[in-house]
Parts: C-alpha cells; structure tokens; sequence
C-alpha cells in the first residue's frame, strides 16, 4: 500500500536540518515527565545550546516537539513506547529515524523515494529527489529548502552519504532489536495512515531500507498478527490504539 498524499492539513515539510545531539535531547527532555508548560520551558532552554534564542523558541522548537515532547495524537502512543524503553535502543539513530518517519511526513516521503531508488540501482541526487518531492507535495519554496535539509538530517544520523550535485548513497544498514524492529513496523504504520500491512510488506518497505533485516517480536503492545486468506499474514494496528 502506497502512502497517502499530504493532505493540506499536513505539518509543514523540515525547514530545519536536525542533527543527533539536538534530537537527544529533545528525547531527554521528553522523558522527565514533566508537565507540558515545564517541558515547553525546559525544551527551549536546552535548545539555546543548539541555535539562537529565537529560534529556540520558535521553528525549532515547533520540530523536535511533533517528534517528542507533543507528537501528533496517532503517534502518541508509539512514542511514549520508545520514551519508556530506552534498552530496546542501544544505538539512538534508528529511534530517532523512526520517530520522524511516524511523526512527519514529508521525511516519510523522502525515505520512500530514496528507499526505491536504492532498490533499483538509480542513481538520486538532491536537485532529483526535490523534482520528485515538488511534484507531491506542490512546487514552494518551503519544500525546495525542505529536500536538502531532510537530507542533512538523514546524512547526520548516518542513513545515507552524499547530497547536493554528489549522489545520495545509503549507508550500512543500523542494528536493530527485535522490540525495535517492531516499533518501526508502527512507525510506518502511521507514516502510511494504513491500520495493516503484510508481513512481507512490511520486511521490504521502501521506507526501512535503512534497517538491517530483523524479525520484529510479537509482543510489541500496539501491534497484532493476524492471519487471513491463503495464509496471508499481516501486521494491525492494536483496536486500542
């Protein structure tokens, strides 16, 4: 199943290349428990160590929020999941990814693209994914600058290499625990705005090419297995979710 387009209620696309340790430490501030205003308080403070006052305030802060502190009300769930269990993440770059994948769908979008083109052998520079995400998501300037600051961010949690007129390149695949690997199943899951996705699917999305294979554990709480027709087995989305 191919995901949805962009409705115009969508979040705007990355205006902001994220880097890991900005990322952590949204995550950190995330698993404090504090209360929002606390947590608004704290975030934007912590943030003053990565770019200026205003901008800890606002843009920002506006992103790394969706992804942690105040994720979007389907993602809520899933990331409370990664907040709560930290040792199922020894490296943070797949959370991190995964967390984006589910939480803002222009990233989404670009996993996609690049997650086909790495299955087919093309060859993908910026100036060529921008083309293709201008045509999805519409030809502004917001989305132009988006591409290459996705790309950054991709590149600094070392899921590809290259960028700019250099070809985009995926790097080695990230380790992942089972639980984890679980976890992203969700991540695309939300990505997709599907409730179900065949196993196999799933184990060849586009959007994962970044993990190494790993048979996700059954005992993640927000998903199901099921088996329907001609042995069909498919992934869903937990009926409380």
């Amino acid at each position: 199943m191919s995901p949805r387009a962009p409705d115009p209620g969508s979040p705007r696309p990355l205006d902001r290349a994220l880097s890991l340790p900005l990322l952590e430490t949204a995550y950190r501030i995330a698993a404090l428990g504090l209360s929002p205003e606390q947590q608004s308080q704290q975030l934007t403070i912590a943030l003053r160590e990565h770019t200026t006052d205003a901008d800890a305030k606002t843009r920002l802060k506006k992103i790394v929020s969706r992804i942690w502190t105040n994720p979007p009300e389907p993602a809520a769930e899933m990331i409370r999941w990664a907040i709560d269990h930290p040792e199922h993440f020894p490296d943070r770059r797949p959370m991190h990814t995964g967390a984006l994948l589910a939480t803002v769908p222009f990233v989404g979008t670009a996993l996609a693209h690049l997650g086909r083109s790495f299955a087919h052998d093309q060859i993908l520079t910026v100036p060529g994914l921008r083309r293709r995400l201008v045509a999805r998501w519409g030809d502004t300037s917001t989305v132009r600058e988006a591409v290459g600051k996705t790309v950054t961010t991709l590149r600094r949690l070392e899921i590809v290499a290259g960028g700019g007129p250099t070809p985009i390149t995926r790097q080695s695949a990230l380790t992942v625990t089972p639980l984890a690997a679980a976890w992203l199943v969700h991540a695309l899951l939300l990505h997709r705005q599907a409730t179900s996705i065949d196993t196999r699917d799933a184990a060849g999305a586009p959007e994962l090419f970044w993990v190494a294979p790993t048979i996700p554990d059954p005992s993640y709480p927000h998903l199901e297995q099921h088996t329907e027709a001609a042995n069909r087995r498919i992934w869903a989305r937990h009926r409380e979710d």
